[in-house]
């Protein structure tokens, strides 16, 4: 068998390993117990049927049933929240550290390059990020395409498509089962992709950094670290994308954020962060060795993704923390009928 054919079918796997990964999660999960919950809803709340998973730590977390389509309505208010999120006052430290860390690395982002692709090189690693075959094709458009080498499938790790796939899994399997948790998990992933990319690609178009990878071949800046040129002309722009969209990287705060939805809603699961930030090194370290982004791109898209997947997060569940029950604290708030034909709200706290 030849070695491409060989990596032909390796890439896959990798998608069919994606697609079952949330079958994965939720076979060893324990499922959600069915039960009624208040829920802020306008000026009063409602009670909600929601799925109580009960954590290892004691914990426990309330998830309520997608609505259809709640992905898409949830998308402006978290582009707006992530917008509003680094100007809160405990999140200035926070904000400062990723300037600092992104400051120093621009000082030294070529020499970084230069000892990534110096490293692949003795290994081997196949430099070229664009090494992709065809796997769905629609008329004569392909609508999916696979890696072709290694390095590419790392590559294709950050790619929109593994967290669509891992959506559509979760989807599936939620919509089988009935497990609000897994409809919820689909929701946020989705959710999460059309935010991170309409960010992303502002912050790109704003910024206009080039790549290492144009900036050393014939007719790019040459300036070590490459250039940049903020505010470009959209139309050169949508010429010369590699030109001008590395800053921030998207890959990475697509991995990010992936990463941070599915260990927040399966926390027990040990596995997630180790060999995800496992994967997001490697991702790290192929777009260095592929001239796709500069290492001082990574601390804000890794900031990016995490407050996202956060943000996404906290749309569809709730959190009963271990402290409140055991000393059986609780508190509700519900409309109340007055009399002589008014309604107003009543506020419980039991104890």
């Amino acid at each position: 068998m030849r070695i491409g054919q060989l990596i032909h079918r390796i890439a896959k796997g990798f998608i069919l390993l994606l697609v079952l990964v949330p079958v994965a999660l939720s076979v060893h999960a324990e499922s959600g117990n069915d039960t009624l919950v208040y829920k802020a809803f306008r000026d009063t709340v409602k009670l909600q049927k929601a799925q109580l998973v009960i954590l290892d730590s004691g914990d426990s977390l309330a998830y309520f049933k997608p609505k259809h389509f709640q992905f898409i309505r949830n998308a402006p208010l978290d582009i707006y929240l992530l917008g509003k999120t680094p100007f809160s006052k405990k999140n200035l430290p926070k904000v400062g550290a990723i300037m600092a860390g992104t400051g120093l690395l621009m000082l030294i982002d070529q020499p970084i390059t230069n000892a990534a692709q110096q490293f692949g090189r003795y290994i081997h690693l196949d430099p070229d990020h664009k090494k992709t075959k065809s796997l769905v094709r629609i008329g004569g458009t392909t609508v999916l395409e696979v890696p072709a080498s290694v390095s590419n499938a790392i590559y294709f790790f950050g790619e929109g498509w593994p967290s669509l796939l891992i959506s559509g899994g979760f989807y599936s399997f939620g919509i089988a089962n009935n497990d609000y948790r897994a409809m919820q998990t689909s929701a946020e992933l989705t959710e999460m992709f059309l935010t991170m990319g309409i960010t992303t690609q502002f912050l790109k178009r704003i910024t206009g950094r080039e790549t290492a990878w144009v900036s050393m071949q014939e007719g790019g800046s040459g300036k070590p670290g490459g250039a940049w040129d903020f505010f470009p002309n959209p139309k050169l722009y949508q010429k010369q994308v590699s030109r001008y969209d590395a800053f921030p990287s998207g890959h990475l705060a697509t991995a990010m954020a992936t990463i941070t939805i599915l260990s927040s809603n399966y926390p027990d699961n040990k596995y997630i962060k180790p060999v995800g930030y496992s994967m997001m090194g490697l991702l790290g370290y192929v777009m260095l060795n592929n001239g796709v982004h500069w290492a001082s791109d990574y601390p804000l898209a890794i900031a990016i993704g995490y407050t996202c997947g956060k943000i996404a997060v906290s749309h569809g569940r709730q959190v009963i923390t271990k402290k409140l029950k055991e000393h059986g604290i609780s508190s509700s708030l519900t409309p109340t009928y007055l009399g002589q034909g008014s309604l107003g709200l009543s506020y419980r706290w039991t104890f």
